[in-house]
């Protein structure tokens, strides 16, 4: 499992984008400085491509911190340093960021007021000048027209005015006015009257009179608009218009508005590309130790396929990756090992004894199955973290095994065993139960219980006993009966006849209770022998089902006895004996008739089951007779068990015999309110070569 898995934050573009885009604000910005004629042309472009750019990187920076939320909500490794490091990097950028901003602010600012006073003074020195320039401009017109004025006086003069008559002088005047000398002349005495008085056809300039005065007369011009003259005097007039009019001002709210829209757009693009920068070298630092902390869980939770990916531009945790990686590597195989040798065990133990480990304070913490399948517990995991007295509570025919173990372990023993016997569902069984206490240091850590059914083991020693006792019954027994049985029938052949009557009737009854006797003992020495030497069977594949079908018809007429059958129809072909295994039916039919209760009817149920998970099919017979007697039922398989008058005791024994020999079990017990259970075991095996 190779991990790579990328850190909890929202995938950005990496951070030479971010860069880029920071240098073209502001480089956009520098230019725009350099070049003011392009400020109108490109400035909204500039300030447009600031705001676009910040929600951009508003829209990944809120994607991040989302993501961020979440993986801090989950624990994730790494996502509470970021929240801490996210929290500085506003300080640490906006701090310088606002101190340069406000600096450059208030320089603008002072600039712009410096710039203001400058301006003024400049406008105040201007006007000033163009008024100077105006006046003068005047004064030079007006001085032309006066000495005009003053050489048509001397003129006037000249012709003898005001002694001559009106009408000389009106002659002068018109001569004056017809020569271009004035547009219009007004001649007045010493007392203000009119003498004469001349105009042209031309447009006088009314409101612009100049006068020249002697004591005897005085003299009134109006001029006609002069071209040189009156444009000099209107340009300059229009010029000081305009210079008053165009008074050099400089708007400084619009440059403190454009400067703060601009800067300040560019500034927080740069505090937004910043922080952008900064998750994306957060999410390079943290990627590594993200990925580290999901491995340490795989690895934790069993999974020691995992490797981490080696990224060579992370040369910091390189290093640490590979020892990671290295240490990965050694765990595994050193878990492959172990997990082999713990395969091995956990199959010793399943197939073995039942194991039980005990901790210090005697609660369960290792149960196998085959606990459960010797002690009958259905489901033996559910008790792992509790005690042995809770196994009791819902099995209280346990008690026996485990006040056995509790004892020992009161005793502080550091190892003992012991045999017990316990009365399961369907059996009688007897258990070796063996235990140690886990020392380290005269500190105990826990104990082992190792458990194990000896009851097939007890019943084989006990069958090889019976057997050697067999046969060396048969022969010490059987020889001395020929003799016997042959001077018991020497004596009636001798004197039966010769004899009188009495005499005779005592022969013949005590000879003949010799050779009845020995028939007897003869038959039971052939019984033991043939249980001694149990004969060879033959298997071939066979209906279990159909046997018990066979065998139950055989007592169809019998009377009050009711045969019962519960048979399943999914059992697979035994590989059986079929004369034995009739035998052993009929055998078993008999006894539960001989055990029924007087007068009253016998019930026997026979079922037949298919046990898939231990692959054995279970035959059980029950009876509602009397029953085992409980101080013989754990012997009722062993020769000359009997509580049957007529009965030889070997009837039982010999069909555990033909159990055996088909690798079968057989068990006995008792049912309430009364009655007797046999439970017979079928392994399922294939067919060997040879077999039918």
């Amino acid at each position: 499992m190779l991990l790579n898995q990328a850190f909890s934050l929202k995938e950005t573009p990496r951070a030479l984008f971010w860069i880029g885009i920071f240098l073209i604000s502001f480089l956009g910005m520098f230019y725009l400085g350099l070049n003011p004629e392009l400020i109108k042309k490109w400035y909204l472009v500039l300030v447009g491509f600031n705001v676009m750019m910040s929600l951009v990187a508003l829209y990944y920076i809120i994607l991040s911190m989302k993501k961020l939320k979440q993986n801090t909500e989950e624990g994730v490794i790494g996502s509470k340093f970021t929240w801490s490091f996210i929290k500085i990097v506003p300080v640490l950028v906006l701090v310088p960021v606002l101190s340069f901003y406000l600096f450059s602010f208030g320089s603008i600012r002072d600039n712009l007021q410096i710039a203001e006073s400058q301006f003024e003074e400049f406008n105040l020195t201007v006007a000033g000048e163009v008024d100077d320039l105006y006046r003068t401009t005047n004064a030079v017109a007006v001085k032309y027209y006066e000495d005009r004025t003053r050489n048509i006086g001397k003129l006037v003069s000249y012709f003898d005015a005001p002694r001559a008559s009106n009408d000389k002088m009106q002659i002068v005047l018109n001569s004056l006015v017809q020569d271009d000398w004035a547009c219009e002349l007004q001649l007045y005495d010493a007392f203000k009257n009119i003498i004469a008085q001349s105009k042209s056809d031309n447009v006088c300039l009314a409101d612009y009179g100049y006068t020249a005065s002697t004591d005897e007369f005085t003299l009134t011009a109006y001029y006609a608009s002069d071209i040189s003259i009156s444009d000099l005097t209107k340009k300059m007039t229009r010029f000081r218009d305009a210079a008053k009019d165009a008074e050099l001002s400089l708007n400084t709210s619009i440059i403190k508005t454009r400067f703060m829209i601009d800067f300040s757009s560019t500034i927080l693009l740069a505090v937004l590309s910043a922080l952008l920068i900064v998750l994306r070298m957060i999410d390079q630092l943290m990627r590594p130790m993200h990925n580290l902390s999901i491995a340490t869980r795989e690895i934790s939770s069993g999974n020691y396929d995992v490797q981490i990916e080696q990224d060579p531009k992370n040369k910091d945790m390189h290093d640490l990756i590979g020892h990671f990686n290295e240490m990965s590597t050694r765990i595994k195989m050193s878990r492959e090992g172990l997990d082999t040798h713990n395969l091995y065990l956990e199959t010793i133990l399943k197939y073995s004894f039942g194991v039980i480990a005990l901790n210090k304070d005697k609660k369960i913490q290792l149960i196998n199955p085959v606990i459960g399948k010797i002690l009958q517990i259905e489901d033996e995991s559910i008790f792992v973290g509790q005690t042995y007295d809770d196994i009791i509570k819902e099995y209280d025919n346990l008690s026996p095994l485990f006040s056995f173990i509790e004892e020992k372990v009161d005793n502080d023993l550091l190892e003992w065993s012991g045999e017990i016997e316990l009365t399961l569902k369907d059996r009688y069984c007897l258990i070796y139960c063996q235990g140690a206490a886990l020392d380290v240091e005269n500190k105990k850590l826990g104990y082992v219980i190792i458990i194990n059914d000896i009851s097939k083991l007890n019943r084989a020693q006990k069958k090889a006993a019976w057997g050697e006792v067999a046969v060396r019954m048969a022969h010490e027994i059987k020889n001395p009966l020929t003799p016997i049985l042959l001077s018991a029938q020497r004596l009636r052949n001798l004197f039966l006849e010769k004899l009188e009557s009495k005499d005779s009737a005592i022969i013949n009854k005590t000879t003949q209770t010799i050779i009845d006797q020995v028939a007897s003992m003869d038959s039971m020495v052939s019984a033991f022998a043939n249980y001694a030497n149990t004969p060879e069977i033959t298997k071939v594949s066979s209906s279990l089902n159909a046997l018990i079908n066979k065998a139950v018809s055989l007592f169809d007429n019998q009377e009050d006895l009711r045969i019962n059958l519960d048979l399943s129809g999914d059992l697979p072909k035994l590989q059986l004996d079929k004369d034995a295994i009739s035998r052993v039916l009929i055998n078993l039919i008999k006894n539960s008739i001989e055990a029924k209760k007087s007068k009253t009817t016998l019930n026997i149920l026979i079922k037949s089951r298919l046990n898939s998970k231990d692959r054995v099919v279970r035959l059980t017979i029950i009876d509602d007779g009397n029953g085992f007697p409980e101080d013989i039922i754990d012997q009722v398989f062993e020769p000359y068990i009997t509580t049957k008058e007529k009965s030889g005791g070997l009837g039982l024994a010999i069909v555990q015999n033909i159990i055996e020999q088909h690798e079968g079990q057989i068990f006995a017990s008792n049912v309430k309110p009364h009655g007797a259970r046999i439970t017979v075991e079928f392994s399922i095996i294939k067919a060997h070569k040879g077999m039918k």
